[in-house]
């Protein structure tokens, strides 16, 4: 599918209608803005365990 905002907008709608769980590809999960540079840095170091990390603010 080309389009980067059509794609996105097609799978917002995936995972907010729950058609599609991104659940098991997260694998750090942080809350709270304070971690925002723990997350990017483990992107930037991409350890073995690393699929995606995620912020929740």
């Amino acid at each position: 599918m080309p389009g980067g905002r059509a794609r996105l907008e097609k799978l917002g709608a995936l995972v907010t209608s729950g058609r599609l769980d991104v659940s098991i590809m997260l694998t750090h999960k942080f809350h709270g803005f304070e971690h925002i540079e723990e997350a990017l840095m483990l992107m930037k170091d991409k350890p073995r365990d690393l699929i995606k990390p995620v912020v929740v603010l």
